[in-house]
């Protein structure tokens, strides 16, 4: 049982190390990290809103197929099982669900256990989100050992995060000169990996806009350079939405 523990966190380690754009594989990340603790399946949350007394989780890696609702809610501290332990700080092991503190919180779903595991991701002393995961259906609860195991897999998940951010920002040198400006602590932040996408946006638009305006561009020129970047936008989901159709075309017509 440990070696094959050992050989798909391996597995893990491996996928995440590969020098590849980490948003467009999430969900072969959680259905990996599903593997690497024996679990039924495995979703990941990020904060990406609110600050930092009032933080929110928002889905953003799933194993399994989930409703639009999922997808779209953003739970803060205490107001799901992710949201306790965001709360908490510390990993939280519930053996069986219903009949517990946590039954209101949890969402039911078919072909699973009764066991749940959440643990915090971190990056140093910042907590960035957290993993969740579910026992199989007639598999026995999940233990102790479980709880540390997920715990292993939450630092790789949090450490690959936080290089993916920072590269994201590499690749840019409008991103790198604007945010050089902002003073040391944003950059103490984004080294650290804590302040949250939607964050990071806010820092960058502002830093962007003021750039402009000093550079003279009027109010009309910078909607222009606005318009033309949601533009881009626009025709980058396009592509996205094109490749994740041919892909599950071919997942589908495999044997």
């Amino acid at each position: 049982m440990l070696e094959k523990q050992l050989t798909r966190l391996h597995d893990l380690a491996v996928f995440l190390s590969a020098d590849e754009n980490l948003e467009m594989r999430l969900g072969e990340l959680a259905k990996l990290a599903a593997q690497a603790t024996d679990a039924a399946s495995c979703s990941v949350m990020l904060l990406s809103e609110g600050d930092k007394d009032t933080p929110r989780l928002k889905l953003w890696a799933s194993s399994e197929v989930l409703p639009a609702s999922a997808w779209s809610d953003t739970p803060g501290t205490g107001e799901s099982i992710a949201g306790k332990v965001l709360q908490r700080g510390t990993g939280l092991l519930v053996s069986r669900v219903s009949g517990s503190e946590f039954a209101g919180l949890a969402r039911r779903r078919t072909g699973m256990g009764e066991s749940c595991i959440c643990v915090p991701i971190t990056v140093g002393s910042s907590i960035i989100g957290v993993m969740n995961l579910a026992s199989r259906f007639g598999a026995p609860a999940f233990t102790e050992a479980d709880l540390s195991h997920a715990g292993i897999v939450a630092v790789l998940i949090g450490k690959s995060v936080q290089v993916e951010r920072l590269q994201t920002l590499l690749r840019s040198r409008v991103a790198q000169a604007s945010l050089a400006r902002e003073g040391k602590e944003v950059l103490t932040q984004l080294t650290d990996g804590s302040p949250p996408p939607t964050k990071l946006a806010k820092i960058l638009a502002k830093a962007f806009y003021k750039d402009l305006s000093t550079a003279g561009f009027g109010p009309g020129q910078i909607i222009e350079v606005a318009t033309e970047i949601i533009g881009q936008i626009s025709t980058e989901i396009g592509r996205h939405k094109k490749r994740l159709s041919r892909r599950e075309n071919d997942s589908a017509r495999q044997p």
